[in-house]
C-alpha cells in the first residue's frame, strides 16, 4: 500500500517555529514543559516544477539518517513528530532556500538544462505523459511508486531486484512505459528541424529524397553518427507545415535493430 502523509511538505512557517522552539529550550526564559507542535500549511513549493522534482530525487536516494544530520546541521532542529517523507521535503526546501533556487523566491523560472543529471530528470522534461503520471503520484501521496518511478528509469534491473513479484509493481511499471512512449506533441512554429536514426546507408541524397516527399527543403545537412550506424543532421523546409508533416509522420518511428527516427522542431 502507498504510504499515507499529510501535509505534503513543511513551509517556512513550519521552519520557523521549529526554530524559536530550539531556542527555549535551550535555555530561553520560560520554556513550557511540552512543546506545541509545528503548524504545517501547504503553501511553499511547487512540486511539478522540475527543479524541485531534481532536487527531492538527490534528497530521496540519501539514507533518512543522513537526512536527519543535514537538517540539524542546517541550524533547524527536527521535530519529533515528522515522519520520513515530511523530513526528506523538509530538506528539499532547506537546500533551496539556501541556493536561492526555491520557485517563486524572485529568481527566473527553472530554464532547461543543456544536459540532464539522469534518465530521470530527463523523462521530466522531455515526456510530458510521465511528468503529468508523477505529478499524480505526488498529489495522491503515492510515494512507493515514486521510488519505483525513479529507479526503473535510472536503474530498471535495481528496480526489478528491490520492487517486482507484485502486483503493485507490474501496474506502476506498465503506466510508466505508457506515459514514456506516449507520442510527444511537439509545437511547430518554424520550418527548421534536427533529426537523427537514418540509417547510415541511406546517405544525403536518399533522405533529402525522403524529406522532400512532404515540400521543398531550404537546406539540408546530414552528418554520420559517432557509431557509424545512423545518420543524423538538420533540415529547414519551405513552410511550417510542411516541416509539421515530417515531424508527425517520423517521429518515433522504429527503424529495426534498436533505432528509432527522432525528430524535433526546432
Amino acid at each position: 500500500q502507498p504510504l499515507r502523509w499529510h501535509p505534503r511538505y513543511m513551509t517556512s512557517a513550519a521552519l520557523i517555529c521549529a526554530a524559536a522552539a530550539s531556542f527555549l529550550v535551550g535555555g530561553g526564559p520560560r520554556a513550557p514543559a511540552a512543546l506545541p507542535r509545528a503548524s504545517r500549511i501547504i503553501a511553499a513549493i511547487d512540486y511539478k516544477d522540475p527543479a524541485v522534482a531534481a532536487e527531492f530525487q538527490k534528497v530521496q536516494e540519501r539514507p533518512i539518517e543522513l537526512v536527519e544530520a543535514e537538517i540539524e546541521k542546517s541550524g533547524v532542529p527536527v521535530p519529533p513528530s515528522l515522519n520520513e517523507m515530511d523530513m526528506r521535503l523538509m530538506l528539499v526546501e532547506l537546500r533551496m532556500r539556501k541556493a536561492g533556487t526555491m520557485p517563486g523566491g524572485g529568481k527566473a523560472a527553472p530554464k532547461k538544462p543543456a544536459s540532464y543529471g539522469s534518465k530521470y530528470e530527463e523523462a521530466l522534461w522531455e515526456k510530458p505523459a510521465f511528468k503529468r503520471l508523477i505529478d499524480d503520484y505526488r498529489a495522491r501521496g503515492n510515494t512507493n511508486a515514486l521510488n519505483l518511478a525513479t529507479e526503473y528509469l535510472n536503474s530498471p534491473r535495481q528496480a526489478a531486484d528491490r520492487y517486482a513479484g507484485t502486483g503493485a509493481y507490474d501496474e506502476t511499471v506498465a503506466a510508466i512505459d505508457a506515459a514514456m512512449s506516449a507520442k510527444v506533441e511537439q509545437q511547430v512554429t518554424s520550418g527548421r528541424v534536427a533529426f537523427g536514426g537514418f540509417p547510415a546507408a541511406m546517405g544525403e541524397a536518399a533522405i533529402r529524397m525522403t524529406l522532400e516527399g512532404f515540400g521543398p527543403l531550404a537546406s539540408l545537412s546530414v552528418d554520420v553518427s559517432d557509431d557509424g550506424l545512423s545518420c543524423r543532421g538538420a533540415a529547414e523546409f519551405e513552410t511550417v507545415e510542411a516541416a509539421k508533416a515530417c515531424i508527425d509522420k517520423y517521429d518515433g518511428v522504429d527503424m529495426g535493430l534498436g533505432t528509432t527516427l527522432e525528430f524535433k522542431a526546432l
